[in-house]
């Protein structure tokens, strides 16, 4: 029986960031995450922990709904279509 991996839940363009916690910062950010899983919530990751009070602290305390940082943001250029791989063979005509 195979069973599917964890899928991934991080944005393609996510960047990873080293921070430092004192120990209790990092008990409560346990705390945290055991709290999410045993509601079985999907956001029970470090890293999405982390970004969720992000978004809370900048929402809550700097009064700056989150459309207003996304409007700081480039706008995404279009997708091109991807290339593809394959490279034409030359036709060989006998003479080498």
């Amino acid at each position: 029986m195979v069973t599917p991996g964890r899928k991934k839940r991080l944005a393609e363009n996510a960047k990873p960031t080293t921070i430092s916690l004192t120990p209790i910062e990092g008990l409560v950010l346990q705390i945290i995450e055991a709290r999410r899983r045993e509601r079985r919530e999907d956001r029970d990751s470090p890293s999405e922990v982390v970004a969720d009070a992000l978004w809370a602290y900048i929402a809550e305390v700097e009064n700056m709904p989150r459309e207003q940082i996304e409007a700081l943001m480039p706008p995404k250029k279009a997708e091109a279509p991807a290339e593809s791989n394959l490279k034409p063979f030359r036709k060989k005509n006998g003479h080498s």
